[in-house]
């Protein structure tokens, strides 16, 4: 079938340069948790029993499946274009909506991956233990949904590499960054507090930690559902885009 041969490419497009797509971040968050979980491992977390290490190494963890999985949709994407082998999926027996779920498909796959690697590679550093799986499968799943959708976005819309380069730069990296990953939120003063809240990848990243910690900045139950409905609007938009043919087909 067309929609799992589109997958199937896919997967291999990023597993072929598994130097680039899986040791590339599995050595850049190894370097975070070297100087920020040893040299900084006195600070605080305001969590009883929980080490800033242990607290770190899930925010780790979720920066590089968020930003795989944004990576792989809007590169594919934007490669396509610029070579005009766009075409070829074009022209194929597949429905845009098809073709949309493989490429988001993909880029779950490789979120994943890269979480799961950069977990088996971290875990020497931290000692920590599984709290909750259900939250653990459920924020990364999700999480790579979001920003595997948000790559299918930018991927169709963007027409140069620069702009591609831009959002990436200046809106998707810092949200990333501002989550929580490497603090905890109650930390901040109130004002500060507040206007982390109106970041979306908040409550991707404390469910996630939640899985490993068991301890949570919001209700799980609302980040959950938030992340659900974020999903999901996220990817409607994208699937929309794609049968219009944005900056696609012209």
């Amino acid at each position: 079938m067309p929609f799992f041969a589109l997958i199937k490419k896919e997967v291999y497009r990023f597993s072929s340069i598994w130097v680039q797509t899986v040791l590339g971040p599995l050595s850049t968050a190894l370097l975070y948790q070297l100087i920020f979980g040893s040299q900084f491992a006195v600070i605080d977390t305001g969590l009883e029993h929980v080490t800033y290490s242990m607290f770190l190494i899930p925010g780790l963890v979720m920066m590089q499946i968020l930003l795989n999985a944004f990576g792989n949709s809007s590169s594919s994407l934007i490669q396509s274009k610029y070579t005009g082998n766009i075409i070829f999926v074009l022209m194929a027996p597949v429905t845009a909506l098809n073709m949309y779920a493989a490429y988001l498909v993909a880029s779950v796959i490789r979120g994943l991956m890269v979480g799961a690697a950069v977990l088996l590679g971290i875990v020497w550093f931290g000692s920590f233990h599984f709290e909750h799986v259900w939250a653990i499968l459920y924020f990364a799943i999700f999480g790579s949904l979001i920003t595997g959708g948000l790559g299918m976005i930018i991927g169709i819309w963007s027409e140069k590499f620069d702009q591609l380069a831009g959002f990436q730069s200046f809106i998707m990296v810092p949200l990333i960054y501002l989550s929580g990953i490497f603090y905890n939120i109650q930390n901040l003063g109130p004002f500060w507090r507040s206007l982390a809240m109106l970041d979306p990848f908040l409550y991707i990243v404390d469910g996630f930690r939640f899985g490993f910690i068991g301890h949570a900045s919001f209700s799980i139950l609302n980040g959950a559902i938030f992340v659900f409905v974020f999903a999901l609007i996220i990817n409607l938009i994208g699937v929309q885009m794609l049968k219009r043919g944005i900056n696609i087909k012209h």
